[in-house]
């Protein structure tokens, strides 16, 4: 292996390791909130009021500000939560959201639906608690994984070894942190995670901000999180006639997505012409 090879191979994995770091300095915080609170004042949701401050804390930091000044430039350009034009953002809304909503209906097909993550704890609480909780957990983990994955770690790849390869290396390791959920899980949802990563990546690139897929992100994570709990209930289609239905209306929405990706991808073409050389930051 070449001497450039190895100095590519290197920087790589240090992106890579970067992009977790990130993502578990971000998550691990509130989940031992949720946990303190659960343990020691269940009754009492302090967690909430703090976790809202967490998220407004984290996201501030991520994209420049706090100590230390001599990051803040690279944490800025990292995280990449550039504001869009309407245009741009709506464009990659409806890309994401009818890519997205086409995983879901396949997800519906496969009979997944109705399997049910086991309760916690948290099932006792009131129903008003239960969702704040879900909410804060929705915006914490979007913020993690798309300002870890899809901004710290793509972000120089894309510049590093190319745009496809960083898409494929995010989307890889955004299946592998699911493995906290067990083994038949992750075997069970896998194929739906790293689709959605590719979705998440593409949007990223192609805009070159983690915005649309942070939000999209968000609402998914609102719908996944409330399935797990006692919120929300549905349950996998039954009759081959109501599978066929979905599956036509999967192929419908995916043609939505593919054509809103291609205006998209002339939208903001100039977005990407800087890509190509090496990131030196960090």
């Amino acid at each position: 292996m070449s001497r450039r090879a190895l100095q590519t191979a290197g920087a790589v994995l240090k992106y890579v390791g970067l992009g977790l770091a990130v993502a578990v300095a971000v998550a691990a915080p509130w989940s031992a909130l949720v946990i303190f609170n659960l343990r020691l004042s269940p009754h009492v949701p302090w967690a909430l009021p703090a976790g809202i401050a967490y998220v407004c804390l984290a996201m501030a930091y991520l994209n420049g500000s706090g100590w230390p000044k001599s990051t803040s430039a690279a944490r800025r350009r990292y995280f990449r939560a550039q504001p869009l034009a309407w245009a741009e953002f709506n464009w990659a809304f409806l890309a994401g959201l009818a890519a997205v909503t086409t995983l879901w209906l396949l997800f519906a097909v496969s009979g997944y639906l109705s399997a049910r993550a086991p309760q916690g704890s948290e099932s006792d609480l009131p129903p008003m608690v239960l969702f704040g909780a879900i909410i804060i957990g929705a915006a914490v983990t979007a913020i993690a994984e798309e300002g870890g994955l899809r901004g710290f770690m793509q972000a120089p790849l894309e510049r590093l070894i190319g745009p496809v390869p960083a898409i494929a290396t995010t989307s890889v390791f955004f299946v592998l942190i699911h493995l906290s959920h067990g083994v038949a899980a992750l075997v069970r949802n896998g194929p739906f995670y790293l689709a959605a990563g590719c979705v998440y990546g593409f949007l990223a690139y192609l805009t070159q901000s983690i915005l649309p897929s942070l939000l999209l992100h968000f609402l998914g994570d609102i719908l996944t999180f409330g399935l797990r709990s006692s919120l929300v209930h549905l349950t996998s289609p039954h009759g081959a006639g109501v599978r066929a239905f979905l599956v036509l209306s999967a192929l419908l929405v995916a043609s939505v997505s593919g054509a809103a990706f291609l205006r998209l991808a002339r939208l903001t073409a100039g977005k990407r012409s800087h890509l190509g050389a090496e990131d030196a930051a960090f």
